[in-house]
């Protein structure tokens, strides 16, 4: 696990809530029961097993233990450690072992799908803007596979890409007193999320190539195959649910972290304002792409007509660039 913390004071909390929930279900043993009281019993313990991973999972998640732990956790109920190894049988640890290994795998190989995802395609010449756009790209794909190897949600990520992306499109400058203020859940109200997201329809009705049978480069076939068959993966991270209540609260201030790193970055190196908020535009819908499960090859289309692309929103953005988030 992740911390002395976590495999101690937390594992001491999770086995002892485990030991009460055992101890209701056997207070409730009776011989004589009914066939309907059976029923009903079994339905009210699986209820409290639930609710135990339930609140054991988002203990875990705020105590950043491993990701892997948790999956493994998650799949089985059980709270294997280093400490504990020998009080499993060997069936329950080749089991739990065979479950920290595949999460590893998984994790490996999304990994190097989402670096596909976020790479821009090759640009010829070697144009000062190009390379800006490629730092910047890869400065907020970092930042994605830094939030999904801590078990982030895809939704969260795609969510702090768009506010991000709205911060900077409707305030090009920004005063000292003006500063986005992420616990602020209002400071977008006024925007017109829907026609924004619209955008999107109008722009696949107006692409030249927005028939999928269209051909691309081999690299792009090869590239968009890869990511098909990642996202078809049962339980795959792309389009991974957020998670509830104060779990996704955390996982959302995980990913602003990340994505204000990123952008430090991109200052830092000198990238444009408008090249950063191009990037930011791109990132949110690549992961709403993922999260809304559109057609891939839709994608690698608007990106190789990102310059139409981005003009269409920024159109769109006009009417709201002279306001200030209150």
């Amino acid at each position: 696990m992740h911390s002395a913390r976590t495999s101690g004071a937390i594992l001491s909390e999770a086995i002892q809530l485990r030991d009460k929930f055992r101890a209701q279900t056997a207070n409730t043993s009776d011989s004589t029961r009914r066939p309907e009281t059976d029923e009903t019993l079994r339905r009210d313990a699986e209820a409290r097993e639930g609710a135990w991973r339930a609140k054991m999972l988002a203990r875990f998640r705020e105590e950043k233990a491993s990701p892997d732990f948790i999956y493994a956790f998650e799949r089985t109920g059980n709270l294997v450690t280093g400490e504990n190894r020998d009080e499993w049988s060997a069936k329950e640890l080749k089991e739990w072992d065979r479950l920290l290994q595949e999460y590893r795998r998984l994790v490996a190989m999304e990994d190097r799908i989402i670096d596909l995802c976020f790479r821009l395609p090759l640009e010829s010449g070697r144009s000062t803007i190009g390379r800006q756009r490629q730092f910047a790209a890869s400065e907020f794909g970092i930042a994605v596979l830094s939030a999904h190897e801590q078990g982030i949600s895809s939704f969260a990520v795609e969510e702090i890409f768009r506010e991000s992306w709205l911060d900077a499109a409707v305030r090009r400058s920004r005063a000292t007193d003006s500063e986005w203020d992420p616990t602020d859940h209002h400071r977008f109200d006024y925007i017109d999320a829907a026609s924004v997201r619209n955008v999107l329809n109008q722009i696949r009705d107006d692409l030249p190539e927005r028939d999928p049978g269209v051909s691309m480069s081999a690299v792009i076939e090869k590239r968009i195959v890869k990511i098909e068959a990642a996202r078809a993966i049962d339980g795959s991270w792309f389009g991974k649910p957020p998670a509830p209540g104060q779990e996704g609260e955390r996982e959302k201030a995980v990913v602003i972290d990340e994505i204000h790193h990123a952008i430090f970055h991109c200052e830092q190196e000198g990238v444009p304002e408008d090249v950063i908020e191009s990037m930011l535009l791109r990132s949110w819908i690549r992961m709403l792409v993922f999260n809304e499960h559109e057609d891939e090859r839709f994608f690698h289309i608007l990106d190789k007509y990102w310059e139409q692309v981005h003009a269409t929103f920024q159109i769109r953005m006009a009417r709201y660039s002279g306001l200030r988030v209150q």
